[in-house]
């Protein structure tokens, strides 16, 4: 493109999603990726941690159910009440804010003496992943490419798994080097190391800016470096008038205009993140339960995880080629399947398939829901989508834990409390074919 080819017409969304990414995009798509490792360790680190602590302090494991549940509590306020701060502030202080908090209360994690101060310190750090989850994704989403996003968004996610799944062979040398302390100070520290890397290379949403404060010098900067061949005294031909909304809230979502997709969105978080966050929670608890020793059921455990990376990277090269819908059915369906397989297969090798075709099933089309929830909004109120998703979703992941230690504690075996998973697993399926392929147009 040169300065006598610029059209008119040209905005910034159009050239965002026209032109290659450059290396500032790359690099800012390099640290939301890590941002989402680090807090997919940070929210596996506390279920790996349990076997080790229930066994120092003689206590049943089921008394940290709400310990479990506390950071995913964390997470939906946060959500819901911090997270669309960065539709007003910015989605850079926003993120670099919460990876800040989610550090300092990690690390704070090893004052604990009781499940109590558990809860206390989950707490605080599901209240920063309530804001550093949506807002890295709304922040990526408004770097990459149209034709690009899917699959990259799908990779940006997928380093949560990667990181989760990295913490299950993590956590067995340190916890036997250090105890379970040491890997919350692990998880505490690298947060704020990847705050100050953002703080020091990442720009600011070019779309937020454009949206909110069109005036800001900030653009014509940040136009300079993904376009220099733009003359920046065009720059108010590149820029669209800016979409101005009063007030951004969760009715924004419930307009006729939007709510069929949010109600549909919403229903398969709900249930999907039931399933998965039982499994996150319980699954080390379950497989030592059913005989396997304590390094291999953290291993075994978080196949899930890896899984999920690879289901999810073959679910966003379809949702990048229009077939988001027919991929997320046969996900969801071949989950439940193998979960009722569980009351059939005996424990071992037969599980670790089943382990790994699952995490590509209820993790993979998570991370699928998770892009979704970015294309189904438009820029002035997509922070405010991904994180009242995040929210609503909340309701299933917060209810896991509780509803896994009760299950737990009336008796039933491993195999068969995995087989009742396939429930909520089918019902996606279904809700699935409630979804419309032209919700995804932003």
């Amino acid at each position: 493109m040169t300065n006598q080819t610029l059209h008119p017409a040209l905005n910034i969304e159009h050239l965002l999603d026209t032109r290659p990414m450059t290396t500032l995009q790359i690099l800012l798509v390099i640290l939301c990726g890590a941002t989402m490792f680090i807090d997919g360790f940070g929210i596996q680190v506390m279920a790996l941690s349990v076997p080790s602590i229930s066994a120092e302090w003689g206590l049943p494991a089921t008394r940290f159910a709400m310990a479990l549940s506390a950071s995913l509590i964390g997470l939906t306020v946060g959500a819901a009440l911090l997270a669309p701060l960065g539709d007003r502030f910015g989605r850079r202080p926003a993120l670099i804010s919460a990876l800040v908090a989610v550090g300092l209360s990690t690390a704070g994690t090893v004052l604990s003496s009781s499940p109590e101060q558990f809860v206390f310190w989950r707490l605080l750090t599901g209240l920063g992943l309530g804001v550093s989850i949506p807002i890295c994704n709304t922040w990526a989403a408004e770097y990459i490419p149209l034709r690009q996003r899917g699959i990259v968004l799908v990779l940006i996610n997928a380093a949560m798994g990667v990181g989760a799944f990295s913490a299950g062979f993590m956590a067995p040398p340190v916890i036997e080097a250090w105890s379970w302390r040491g890997v919350f100070v692990l998880a505490g520290v690298t947060p704020v190391l990847v705050a100050v890397l953002l703080w020091r290379w990442a720009p600011e949403s070019l779309k937020f800016l454009n949206a909110r404060r069109p005036g800001d010098p900030r653009v014509a900067a940040i136009l300079a470096r993904i376009a220099p061949d733009i003359d920046q005294r065009q720059v108010g031909r590149v820029i669209a008038a800016p979409l101005r909304v009063a007030r951004v809230s969760v009715a924004a979502l419930l307009a006729p205009a939007y709510r069929s997709r949010t109600l549909v969105l919403w229903g398969l978080l709900i249930l999907n993140l039931f399933s998965l966050y039982l499994l996150i929670s319980w699954l080390p608890t379950l497989l030592q339960s059913a005989g396997w020793l304590p390094a291999a059921a953290l291993r075994a455990a978080v196949l899930i995880q890896a899984g999920g990376v690879i289901g999810g990277i073959a679910l966003g090269l379809l949702l990048d080629r229009g077939k988001t819908l027919p991929a997320l059915f046969v996900a969801f369906l071949t989950a439940a399947l193998c979960l009722a397989l569980f009351a059939l297969v005996p424990s071992g090798d037969g599980w670790i398939v089943l382990l790994l075709m699952i995490g590509g099933g209820i993790t993979g089309a998570q991370l699928s829901l998770n892009a979704l929830c970015t294309s189904y909004y438009p820029a002035a109120i997509k922070a405010t989508g991904m994180s009242w998703a995040g929210v609503v979703g909340s309701c299933g992941s917060i209810s896991a834990p509780l509803a896994g230690a009760w299950i737990i504690g009336q008796g039933l075996a491993p195999a068969s409390i995995l087989a009742l998973l396939g429930i909520p697993a089918l019902l996606c399926a279904v809700g699935v074919l409630l979804m419309r392929s032209h919700w995804q147009a932003h």
